[in-house]
């Protein structure tokens, strides 16, 4: 982060800004303020390829006037620079129209989290040497995995830190700081004149929680040697068994039909089904904004307003849409604290860590009471349609035979309508993992078409 600015300077500066807009003639006004610092180290075939840091500052100030909103976004502080930006964002009123839902959201009483345990100080301390040791060393455990490990797309390590800091004129001024790091392997796999490519990463807040050079690599290395020599199957409708990483591309896609401004206009195959039975009641998905050291925490959302842990699907009953301020006003409920936003955009409606509630089994039970079926382990393409709930994707994976995994698959279509897919699940693993905010257990779901042959 820039160390010319304290969290003093810039908490005062935020402050300084709204107040200015409301002597400019705001009825009420916030500011979003982000500082940080980012770095990237890649490898690829025992080469340096990429060194970069960098520093990115910026501040997003949102105005309203008579239910009409201006905003302007800038990443120059200086003082007229500033004044420009309380200028522009008040002339920008007079040129939108009144929407009795427009407001900041009202004054809450305490009840933000305490330290959530999301920032590591001692990352702006590695050395760029030990940076680029660690993606060597990495790399090279991946191709002493398996001599058909040929070739590497590269070897990453990325790290950042930033602060953010939200100001407004009920005089509330909040920040925290955050960190991450993230350890990357991308080999690629030849056998009979075929390639194979996949990867492996492990992402963290604290640098001593990233998963070591060598477990990432094997992992890498691992899903992609299994699939050379894929085939594509015979269509049929099977079990299908989702792990970690297509289970969390499945609740990825699931967001939108979330989101309370979707619901709102009809635009949800979720819309009327508040209340309803709309998963198996094996499944829980979790909002939390609240898990120490998780990737997605924060002590307030991106309007200031304390975040908080919520059960999304509870036992398979749908309980609650994701709401910041202004869609829960349309909608006559409250915000759920889901306002997510950055420095150069106003609010929009996101999850933070969201996550489907681990299960019982080991992904070997689930795979052994598999007689026949698939394991799903890459998806593609845009094929989910959250309006109407139709899914349908292409993907790659491992054919299972008599509970054992048999042969590699690929060139295959997996479909079924997302409400289908929630009700048919029917076994879920214990191996939560968040390798992002968004995050899965292996999980099987009864019966979905898979297209191939």
């Amino acid at each position: 982060m820039n160390p010319q600015f304290s969290d003093q300077d810039l908490e005062a500066f935020a402050l300084h800004m709204v107040d200015a807009a409301r002597k400019a003639g705001a009825d009420e006004a916030d500011l979003y303020l982000q500082m940080g610092r980012e770095s990237e180290v890649a490898v690829r075939m025992g080469k340096i390829e990429t060194l970069k840091e960098s520093i990115s500052q910026g501040f997003g100030l949102r105005v309203f006037k008579d239910k009409k909103l201006g905003f302007f976004y800038s990443s120059d502080f200086s003082p007229g620079a500033v004044e420009t930006a309380i200028e522009q964002a008040i002339s920008l009123v007079g040129e939108t129209s009144a929407d009795e839902h427009n407001g900041l959201p009202r004054p809450m009483p305490g009840n933000y989290p305490g330290d959530l345990d999301i920032f590591d100080a001692t990352l702006a301390e590695i050395p760029t040497r030990t940076k680029i040791d660690i993606c060597l060393e990495t790399e090279n455990a991946v191709f002493e995995y398996d001599k058909r490990i040929v070739n590497s797309e590269g070897t990453g390590f990325y790290d950042g830190e930033n602060v953010v800091v939200i100001a407004d004129t009920f005089g509330n001024c909040r920040s925290f700081p955050s960190s991450y790091c993230i350890l990357t392997a991308n080999p690629v796999a030849q056998e009979d004149g075929r390639l194979q490519a996949n990867s492996w990463h492990s992402m963290k807040r604290h640098f001593k929680d990233l998963s070591p050079p060598r477990v990432v690599a094997a992992a890498a290395a691992e899903r992609t040697v299994r699939m050379l020599g894929a085939r594509v199957p015979p269509t049929a409708d099977v079990p299908v068994v989702f792990d970690q990483v297509t289970g969390s591309a499945l609740l990825s896609s699931l967001i939108g039909a979330l989101d309370g401004d979707a619901v709102f206009k009809g635009a949800s195959f979720l819309a009327q089904k508040l209340d309803d039975e709309v998963a198996s009641n094996l499944v829980t998905i979790i909002d939390d904004g609240l898990i120490s050291r998780g990737l997605a925490s924060a002590p307030f959302d991106g309007e200031g307003l304390p975040t908080n842990r919520k059960e999304i699907i509870k036992s398979g009953r749908l309980t609650t849409f994701l709401y910041d301020t202004y869609s829960a006003r349309k909608s006559g409920t409250k915000s759920t604290a889901n306002a997510r936003r950055e420095y150069l955009s106003l609010p929009s409606i996101g999850p933070l860590n969201f996550y489907l509630q681990p299960g019982q089994y080991s992904p070997h039970e689930i795979i052994e009471s598999t007689p026949n079926g698939l394991l799903l382990t890459n998806l593609m393409g845009f094929g989910a349609n959250t309006v109407t709930g139709d899914y349908s994707l292409g993907g790659s994976g491992i054919w299972i035979e008599n509970g054992q995994l048999a042969y590699p698959v690929e060139g295959i279509t997996v479909a079924a309508n997302m409400l289908d897919i929630l009700k048919r699940i029917d076994m879920i693993g214990k191996d939560l993992e968040f390798l992002s905010p968004v995050a899965s257990p292996t999980f099987r779901v009864a019966r979905m078409t898979v297209s191939g042959a």
